[in-house]
């Protein structure tokens, strides 16, 4: 009986380090293509940084210490008390509504199986419902839910029989004319001869398509006139193995957005429009 528990403790261990060396392999090959991104000279660093910590999932602190008693379940190397790491964090509200914001991204991807086990249901409501409460709660958090300004988010969801290249030219077309109006907004008027002048770059502009259980991150650079909307990656909310990482992966890019609109909120003009309805 000893040898067989010490026969079973030799193959926990030995799981244990395969499991390991497996993650750093992967470990390894993400920060390979990290490295090309970087290396590819048409990247904006915005849009480096957020293929970066996608990439990384799973691999590095992002979250606030006092968060790992509401969120028990998630693996304790995401959890830091080094303010310069956290990434997904509360600003002007609650710590309590940050967590709880975010636990309902973290298990969108079990809601999402659970609704297909129904015939006939299709996941874009439930996760546009979701997506689109995370984006409100972003704007109150980060305080500029009441000013004016031109959005770096934009958003996109299939309707019924849609095709991919009308969703496709549909969030094209939006993220176009946003980043002509950021343009036109920070634009100083040049003399004849001299170039384009801007009052600060335009932003990097973030766009999210959802098709059924895919959810699609693009990217464009409103700086640059020519750019062209970038496929930045996208995930499925069917594989069981990635619910939570997709999950953090929506919180990533909204934050990216909020976090942009927060450093140029001081600019902002109030907008003291009466609500029609609070609610909606």
């Amino acid at each position: 009986e000893e040898e067989e528990e010490e026969v079973d403790e030799e193959a926990a261990a030995e799981a244990k380090v395969q499991e390991y060396l497996a993650r750093q392999a992967e470990l390894a090959l993400i920060r390979e293509e990290v490295e090309k991104v970087k290396a590819a000279g048409d990247w904006h660093a915005d849009e480096i940084y957020l293929f970066e910590r996608l990439s990384m999932r799973s691999y590095e602190e992002v979250i606030s210490s006092e968060w790992r008693i509401d969120l028990p379940t998630l693996p304790e190397g995401l959890f830091t008390t080094d303010p310069e790491k956290i990434f997904i964090k509360n600003n002007c509200n609650s710590s309590y509504s940050g967590v709880k914001a975010l636990q309902r991204l973290l298990v969108l991807g079990y809601r999402v199986r659970d609704l297909l086990c129904n015939p006939g249901r299709r996941p874009e409501i439930l996760i546009t419902r979701e997506v689109k409460s995370y984006i409100r709660w972003a704007e109150r958090d980060g305080d500029y839910v009441k000013r004016r300004f031109i959005p770096v988010l934009t958003f996109v969801s299939a309707k019924p029989g849609q095709t991919t290249d009308s969703l496709s030219n549909s969030i094209t077309n939006e993220m176009m004319f946003l980043a002509q109006k950021h343009r036109e907004n920070l634009v100083i008027s040049p003399g004849q001869t001299d170039a384009v002048k801007y009052r600060r770059r335009p932003p990097l502009l973030y766009g999210i398509i959802v098709a059924q259980s895919i959810v699609i991150f693009v990217t464009l650079d409103s700086a640059n006139p020519e750019a062209k909307v970038r496929h930045l990656t996208h995930f499925d909310f069917t594989d069981k193995r990635m619910v939570v990482w997709n999950g953090f992966a929506i919180a990533y890019i909204i934050t990216m957005a909020k976090d942009y609109i927060i450093s140029i909120r001081d600019d902002l003009e109030i907008d003291d429009t009466p609500d029609s309805d609070p609610d909606a």
